[in-house]
């Protein structure tokens, strides 16, 4: 898996990247097909602070975003989302099973 973290209008410490990665990275148990991942951390002058991520699944992309006060709650939220997402694409490719003939005949 691919991943890619951005930080905008703030420098993101070699922690918070090592934190994220490692977050990211557990996300695979949720749905074992993902490629890639692109995290956009944004710092606005307001100080509002925004967590972006777009996860990209073998032929379609997740995306989830959340602002909060503290970036650290921002990404919380913002993984929150991606994993309950991931979880859903997962179902509906398991939820895709044929019947077997033997139940499909009433007698």
């Amino acid at each position: 898996m691919q991943i890619q973290i951005t930080a905008r209008h703030f420098h993101a410490s070699p922690q918070l990247h090592q934190n994220l990665q490692e977050s990211l990275e557990k996300m695979a148990k949720f749905n074992d097909s993902i490629t890639g991942v692109h995290v956009i951390l944004d710092a606005e002058k307001s100080g509002v602070h925004k967590a972006e991520s777009i996860v990209k699944i073998l032929d379609k992309s997740v995306c989830a975003v959340a602002e909060d006060v503290t970036m650290g709650k921002a990404i919380e939220a913002m993984l929150e989302k991606v994993e309950r997402q991931l979880k859903k694409e997962n179902e509906k490719l398991k939820g895709h099973k044929s019947v077997p003939a033997a139940a499909a005949v009433v007698d």
